[in-house]
């Protein structure tokens, strides 16, 4: 059994030696390595004993007890300070809690009192002790794992499937990504092996190679991630807020082009993307960054740097089409015939590329292209209901890997763009997020997802939780926590349940986890604030 060591710290020396011989007696694995009468000496005998546990009194002579706290928190960081105080020093309490003490003891101790809260401190001890050497160890395979989580970082972002921005900056922290992309570009490769297996080898070793080089040079601007998309497309995300962004994105894709020249004897064009805000927009900035990569690799070759405006001005065409085969595809999407649909997506092909045969990318390009006017173009939506759209249509045609199944989404399109029930007003919004409040209030004691909610209310998950956000003041996942914090703090006064049992009952079936969610919130451990509450009642009914 681990043995801890003990500072004592009071300027009284009976109260000293009785500590001793209280712990002498209980034959606890606590022993008293040193006394100190002053802050000051318990300051100088703390850095030089290294005690697990120093128990503190708060009114001494000199540098009192807070005082000495405060700079023993420095010096050992991961020890536990147990305050001793008064009656009618309470008003301490507040300051002792900020500096982060384990536990306080009224005078005069009594015996039993104090071998319960050293016991318990030392339990706690070697709980934190025990979860500090976990934390190692994940913190070691997420090392490990960190490129794929970038790469699902990143992929869910184009794909539009983040709903809560303190989310996606919690995930980025977690993938060492300072600052959230703002931006994206596209790295398209010149398309020269193909045939037999052994070009198809080198051009697998040369994708992956060409990945490895964007990585490295991500690496020396900080903010990147790294996604491959498609057989001869990498996206990278990028999310600078310094000056002159656009010059130093400029000068990052540079390099690349250089280094793939150089090292790699390698052809590649990178298309820019516009800058945006709204991570929501990321899906839209990939897609431009693949539109002008692709684009600018067909009409102007390799080493090029295309930003998706100077294409559309290069091209002489406003922001959604030029070639008039493409103005009648818009055209057929507002009508709603999806027959008439398929039959101008199947002349589209030829008028505009020629055949059927011409590279699925390119033409994904320009429907793209097109998917972006339509839906700016549907009054009838909403800002936020466009955009859902969009996203949703942008994800299914990333996955269309033939003609028929490009076809099969124009018709779907049609047919979503012109539903009349798609149209929302903000009285049913607001009926839906009460209803959603119904649902947490009736169900917090269970796992409550975004999802769950969205089934119930007929609402996507991005949309409501926007909805909820611009209602409510808080994000969904805010709410459920506070409600569940003030539903356990409410357990916690009034009942004895174990503490266990409580964070099961508001929604957190794994103990450890409702007491890490639990002090974040309120600074300190259930336990601690159950211990407290019932302090302040018993000394309320004392004064009563």
């Amino acid at each position: 059994m681990k043995e801890m060591k003990l500072l004592v710290v009071d300027d009284e020396y009976l109260e000293r030696q009785a500590v001793r011989l209280i712990l002498e007696r209980a034959e606890e694995p606590i022993k008293v390595v040193g006394e100190a009468r002053n802050g000051h000496q318990a300051v100088k005998l703390a850095g030089e004993l290294q005690p697990d546990i120093v128990l503190l009194d708060v009114k001494m002579p000199g540098m009192d007890g807070l005082a000495a706290a405060k700079e023993i928190r420095k010096i050992l960081p991961g020890s536990a300070i147990i305050f001793l105080t008064a009656y009618n020093e309470f008003d301490y309490i507040q300051e002792a809690l900020r500096i982060g003490v384990a536990d306080f003891l009224l005078k005069p101790v009594r015996a039993q009192e104090l071998i319960d809260v050293l016991k318990n401190t030392r339990l706690q001890l070697l709980r934190e002790r025990e979860e500090q050497a976990e934390y190692k160890k994940l913190q070691d395979q997420l090392a490990e794992a960190l490129p794929w989580l970038r790469i699902n970082l990143g992929l869910g972002l184009i794909w539009g499937l983040w709903e809560d921005r303190a989310a996606v900056e919690q995930q980025a922290r977690l993938v060492r990504l300072e600052t959230l992309p703002r931006v994206a570009f596209g790295v398209c490769m010149e398309r020269r092996l193909e045939g037999n297996s052994s070009s198809l080898a080198r051009f697998e070793l040369l994708r992956y190679q060409l990945q490895h080089l964007v990585e490295e040079t991500l690496s020396r601007h900080p903010w990147g991630l790294c996604l491959p998309v498609s057989e001869r497309m990498l996206i990278g995300l990028w999310g600078n807020r310094g000056p002159e962004q656009e010059k130093r994105l400029r000068q990052l894709v540079g390099e690349i082009i250089e280094a793939a020249a150089e090292k790699l004897s390698l052809g590649v064009t990178v298309g820019l993307s516009r800058f945006y805000e709204d991570i929501s927009q990321l899906s839209r900035a990939a897609w431009e960054a693949q539109t002008a990569a692709h684009l600018g690799m067909f009409y102007l070759g390799p080493e090029r740097v295309v930003h998706v405006d100077e294409l559309e001005h290069k091209s002489g065409r406003d922001e959604v089409v030029c070639a008039a085969g493409e103005r009648e595809l818009v055209e057929v999407l507002h009508s709603g015939d999806v027959e008439k649909a398929r039959k101008t997506f199947r002349q589209f092909l030829v008028s505009v590329f020629g055949s059927r045969d011409t590279d699925l990318h390119l033409i994904k390009a320009r429907l793209m292209a097109i998917l972006v006017g339509f839906s700016r173009s549907m009054g009838s939506y909403g800002g936020q209901e466009a955009m859902h759209f969009y996203n949703k249509f942008a994800r299914q045609l990333s996955l269309c890997l033939s003609i028929e199944e490009l076809e099969e989404w124009v018709a779907e399109l049609v047919l979503s763009g012109n539903d009349p029930s798609a149209g929302r007003t903000g009285a049913m919004v607001h009926s839906a997020v009460k209803k959603a409040l119904e649902y947490i209030h009736e169900n917090y004691q269970r796992e409550v997802s975004l999802a769950d909610i969205s089934r119930i209310i007929y609402l996507s998950p991005d949309y409501f939780s926007r909805a909820f956000k611009e209602q409510m003041g808080c994000t969904f996942s805010e709410y459920l926590l506070r409600l569940r914090i003030e539903k356990a703090k409410k357990l916690l006064a009034e009942t004895d349940l174990p503490v266990g049992e409580i964070g099961r009952q508001v929604g957190y079936p794994d103990p450890n986890y409702f007491s890490r969610v639990f002090s974040r919130s309120m600074g300190m451990p259930p336990s601690r604030y159950r211990q407290i509450m019932m302090r302040c009642d018993h000394r309320a009914s004392e004064t009563g």
